[in-house]
């Protein structure tokens, strides 16, 4: 894995160092750079494949292409064929020529070829046009700005603002996104003039010109076949896309949960032979034993006879919470980054690459939102005065303050008994609704945040999927929002804190394509998820890791805020801390703490994600005296 940066027209070689310096952590073997005076390129590299070959910025022997590149072909080899083929002579093991060679050749044509996660940008010195791409499912990250006339592009956003002409803006509408979704989502970021090239995209610029365009789509398209012979191509393409991510010069491992997704990329590791797999769990100390799940992830580590490792969590996050805000570089909310940051330091004491399960909810409906979908549907059929009292029970459902999922998804699904399903759906997955969200905002906050709604965002992507099944639209949806701009993320910057390489084969587009030509039926039934795939697994995997419900990577969020990192509400949330700030309204705030500590309502993650977000603004957003903003000046900007 590693780090790109980059600027057309070309810039100072002491802004590029600097750039690409800050991306240091993401490749730790070693920098380089090329100026060829129409562009600049930089590159940190963690050497994985074909280690003394590999090195980039990489030319073309004719020094037409110039390539700087993060990520994996997994197919590299086939490709690599293929150009042999034509008569090309490629004097590396690495991907790396591979994939400068093949754009070489066919251009934009190249990408349905490959199989992987990429960012990489190329530099055609024929055409004086500069490409960039992200791979399909965007698990590798791309950042770009237009700034003193010239374009910047780095993995992270950090290098961008390294740049002088790169100014530290608020952008307000991704407050709004963040406070309902917990991220930003693409091509929106937290700073005004700062985009993120989405997943599946490539952009073109051109004598100052910038075009962008999706290449790769996977939208429902269900095949009336048997579950079992779904089963069975759903299995042989698992295994292929474990096999392909088994390529590795360096030591390889994968995370371990004891879940049914983690489970089978063990099972599939196992199978492909090569030695015991290395595995890595983790676990809660004292008050999160619920959220534990050591002793499924302890029998399949028995049953594949692996290496395994276990790392104890204890809520010692406070001191770990700048460390995120500046890994992630915007707000990002979703607590589960703090487990899988400490998961990946422990694995990358041992490991160098790791597989994760990352991505197998999405496709064959694992989450239980997916459940409330069906059941949904039908609610749909009782009348509408009783949907309405119905919904108006379920708010008076009590939930647990300490954080347990039941009470609050009980209290969600019910409370939405009178809306259409799709409407459920987007609040299911919200956080802050629309009307806490404007209580929330401040006078100048507010006015900075003017019509824009963060939950157009996700109403986009239903609509591009119209008609489809209601399950298969809400699969459909997750897989351009919550896996690419929630899991995806987090799973990158986490595991990159540590030069960690993280491979997902549930991302794999071939099985994308495979998951959205399997009918609904064939995942959820009888309200049990991801039958399929349990059929797939049914001969490889422990009976109590098939059939158990699925509890998910969580934190005991709620115990942590009451505990430990109860001086952080303090710091961050008090009332004068909020008056200070000037972005939400004191009373607002001081209602969910009140709500939260009196254990009325579980608004453990609303008000993680406030601390984030202020610790965020604090350290980033007016960070350097040069271009630091108070609030005032922030919203001024935005607005």
């Amino acid at each position: 894995m590693c780090g790109i940066t980059g600027a057309v027209p070309g810039i100072d070689r002491e802004i590029l160092r600097r750039m690409t310096e800050r991306l240091a952590h993401r490749g730790p073997d070693g920098q380089d750079f090329v100026h060829r005076g129409e562009v600049s390129l930089g590159h940190t590299r963690l050497a994985v494949i074909d280690r003394p070959g590999g090195r980039q910025p990489m030319c073309t022997p004719d020094g037409r292409c110039t390539l700087v590149y993060n990520g994996e072909i997994y197919n590299f080899r086939e490709v690599r064929r293929d150009l042999e083929a034509l008569g090309y002579v490629l004097h590396t093991r690495s991907d790396t020529e591979v994939l400068l060679q093949a754009w070489a050749q066919w251009g934009r044509e190249a990408l349905p070829r490959l199989r992987g996660m990429f960012a990489f940008a190329v530099w055609d010195a024929e055409s004086r046009a500069l490409h960039l791409v992200r791979d399909r499912l965007g698990v590798k990250p791309l950042y770009y700005t237009l700034a003193g006339g010239r374009l910047l592009f780095a993995s992270e956003i950090k290098a961008l603002l390294a740049h002088p002409d790169v100014a530290r803006r608020l952008n307000a509408r991704a407050v709004d996104d963040y406070l309902a979704l917990l991220y930003v989502p693409a091509p929106q970021t937290a700073f005004e003039g700062i985009c993120e090239l989405p997943p599946a995209h490539w952009l073109e610029w051109r004598d100052g010109r910038v075009a962008t365009q999706r290449y790769w789509d996977a939208r429902p398209a269900p095949a009336d076949a048997p579950l079992d012979e779904h089963a069975a191509e759903v299995r042989a393409t698992l295994r292929e896309a474990v096999r392909l991510r088994l390529v590795s010069d360096v030591p390889l491992g994968a995370f371990l949960s004891g879940g049914l997704d983690s489970s089978s990329i063990v099972a599939c590791m196992a199978a492909e032979g090569g030695g015991p797999p290395r595995t890595f769990s983790l676990g809660f100390g004292a008050g999160g034993e619920n959220y534990s799940e050591l002793e499924y992830a302890r029998m399949v580590a028995a049953r594949f006879g692996s290496e395994h490792r276990e790392l104890r969590i204890h809520a010692t996050c406070a001191d770990l919470l700048p460390r995120l805000v500046d890994h992630f570089d915007e707000p990002f909310g979703n607590p589960t980054a703090l487990l899988l940051y400490q998961l990946s330091e422990l694995t990358r004491r041992h490991v160098t690459v790791a597989l994760a399960g990352d991505g197998g909810d999405e496709l064959f409906l694992g989450y239980p939102r997916y459940r409330g979908v069906a059941w949904h549907r039908r609610l749909e059929r009782m009348p509408g005065p009783l949907r309405t009292l119905v919904a108006q029970a379920a708010r008076a459902i009590p939930e647990d303050a300490a954080g347990a999922h039941g009470w609050r998804r009980a209290r969600e699904f019910f409370s939405s008994a009178a809306r259409t399903w799709q409407r459920a759906y987007i609040e299911w997955v919200s956080y802050f609704t629309p009307a806490m969200r404007q209580g929330l905002y401040s006078d100048e906050m507010a006015r900075a945040v003017g019509g824009y709604r963060a939950e157009g965002f996700l109403k986009g992507w239903f609509a591009r999927v119209r008609g489809a099944h209601p399950l298969d639209q809400a699969s459909y949806v997750d897989l351009h929002s919550f896996l690419p701009h929630n899991l995806l993320e987090y799973g990158d910057r986490m595991s990159m804190a540590h030069a960690l390489e993280l491979r997902l084969p549930f991302t794999d587009h071939r099985l994308v394509e495979l998951a959205m030509a399997t009918p609904a039926a064939h995942k959820l039934r009888g309200g049990r998820a991801k039958q399929v795939l349990r059929r797939a697994l049914h001969d490889d995997l422990p009976r109590e890791v098939l059939e158990r419900p699925k509890l998910g990577l969580n934190p005991p969020l709620g115990i942590w805020l009451r505990g430990e990192l109860a001086p952080l509400i303090e710091r961050y949330l008090s009332p004068q801390a909020v008056r200070r700030a000037g972005w939400f309204a004191p009373q607002a705030v001081a209602r969910l703490v009140d709500e939260f500590r009196a254990g009325r309502r579980d608004f453990s993650l609303h008000l993680w994600a406030l601390l984030v977000l202020e610790q965020w603004r604090a350290q980033v957003l007016e960070a350097e005296p040069a271009a630091a903003q108070g609030p005032a000046e922030a919203l001024e900007a935005a607005g």
